[in-house]
């Protein structure tokens, strides 16, 4: 399995992270229920425009197996990466997925808002490389992706936001992130988890 940072993505190698990103979260609640109400064409769109702004204001790492292509991929954001709002779309030349997905879907999109409206009021009060999305279509693919993560990121505090059903947060644990906040949003588990630089465990 080979490791990397995408910068430059094929039309193929976006199409394989999308398609990457929405089979792994629509099994959360908050995407089939909630967000998309069991409507995979806005998701995939939503999750196209996340993928955009990672390439364009954070970083995406991609595990890659010979013969398969892209099995695993993580978005992260930085210290500096502008925060993703009304104003950012037009300005990193997003508005045409924004368009798109509130065409498909103008509900989803209210409901996508509420969801950024709650995340906003539990930020850290410290700069962080946050993890915003991590997907995986083969075991241990996500993992690996998490320790390059921190590995690159090493030096400052990493926060992730754990999007899963209840009670399901161990996961994260394993790295040393430690609990910073907790929401039951519309069913679902939502965990903020907090990671010091010299807490992390990347072995």
């Amino acid at each position: 399995m080979e490791i990397r940072t995408l910068t430059r993505p094929t039309r193929a190698e976006q199409t394989q992270t999308v398609a990457v990103l929405t089979e792994s979260f629509w099994r959360t609640p908050l995407f089939h229920g909630f967000l998309f109400r069991g409507r995979k064409q806005p998701a995939r769109t939503f999750l196209a425009l996340l993928l955009r702004y990672a390439l364009k204001a954070g970083r995406v790492y991609v595990a890659e197996e010979p013969g398969r292509g892209i099995v695993a991929c993580a978005l992260w954001t930085t210290p500096d990466t502008p925060e993703l709002n009304i104003r950012n779309i037009f300005l990193l030349g997003l508005w045409p997925w924004a368009v798109l997905l509130a065409l498909q879907s103008p509900v989803a999109t209210l409901r996508i808002c509420e969801l950024f409206s709650v995340l906003n009021t539990f930020v850290p009060d410290m700069p962080c490389a946050t993890l915003e999305y991590l997907a995986s279509a083969e075991k241990g693919a996500g993992a690996a992706l998490v320790r390059r993560g921190l590995k690159e990121f090493a030096g400052i505090p990493a926060y992730v936001e754990s999007i899963v059903s209840k009670n399901d947060h161990a996961y994260y644990r394993q790295f040393g992130f430690k609990p910073f906040a907790r929401k039951d949003f519309h069913d679902t588990d939502y965990a903020l988890m907090l990671l010091s630089p010299g807490e992390r465990n990347v072995g």
